[in-house]
C-alpha cells in the first residue's frame, strides 16, 4: 500500500500500465510503460498519471514531423505549442510573419517546401528534449509529403518509456521514445 496522492491514506495502490490509449490534440497516441493508475479504498480514488509529461509533448511533437503526413492548423498550433513559443517567437524562428503563421495555424495550408522547413524548424527546437530519437541530417528534406483522402484516419503513434545508457556520462535515464508510427 501506498500513500493515495488524494487524500493521503496508506490505502493507496499504485500500477504501471502496460499500454494506456490517448488522444493528444486529435493526435492518437498509445503510451507504452508510461502511465501510472492510482487506487484508493479509502477515498475510490481512480485516475492516471502520465510520467513526465512535459517531454511528451515534445515526443509527440517529434513523431507527428516524421509521419509524411500533410500538417493541418491544430498541427502546427501544437507544434508551436510543443516548442514553448508564443505565435510572434514562433513565426520569426520561420523567418516568416506572424500574420502568415496566423493563416497557417487557421487552416492556411502550407506549400510543400515551407512545411518541410517548418518540420526541419521543429526538429531543431526540439532535438535536445528527446535524446531516445535520433534523425539523419536532411531527413524533412527528403520527405515526400500526402494529404489524407477523405475519411482517411491518422495512424496511431505508439510511444514508450524506454531506458538510456549515456556511456561517457556514466549515467542512465528514462525517456520517452517512439516504437512505432503506423500502429
Amino acid at each position: 500500500m501506498e500513500s493515495c496522492i488524494a487524500c493521503g491514506a496508506l490505502t493507496g495502490t499504485v500500477e504501471l500500465l502496460p499500454t494506456y490509449d490517448a488522444d493528444v490534440i486529435g493526435i492518437p497516441v498509445t503510451l507504452r510503460n508510461g502511465v501510472l493508475r492510482h487506487r484508493c479504498e479509502s477515498c475510490g480514488f481512480d485516475g492516471i498519471e502520465i510520467i513526465d509529461s512535459e517531454s511528451l509533448s515534445a515526443v509527440v511533437a517529434v513523431a507527428r514531423i516524421l509521419m509524411p503526413l500533410a500538417l493541418s492548423g491544430n498541427d502546427i498550433r501544437f507544434l508551436r505549442k510543443a516548442c514553448g513559443m508564443n505565435g510572434k517567437q514562433f513565426a520569426k524562428e520561420l523567418d516568416h510573419d506572424n500574420a502568415t503563421l496566423s493563416r497557417w495555424e487557421n487552416g492556411g495550408g502550407l506549400g510543400e517546401v515551407t512545411e518541410r522547413c517548418l518540420r526541419d524548424a521543429v526538429w531543431g527546437l526540439l532535438y535536445k528534449r528527446v535524446p531516445a530519437i535520433q534523425i539523419e541530417p536532411g531527413h524533412f528534406k527528403r520527405m515526400q509529403i500526402y494529404r489524407m483522402r477523405e475519411g482517411e484516419v491518422m495512424a496511431r503513434i505508439v510511444l514508450e518509456r524506454v531506458r538510456l545508457k549515456d556511456v561517457a556520462r556514466q549515467s542512465k535515464s528514462d525517456e520517452w521514445d517512439i516504437y512505432d508510427l503506423a500502429a
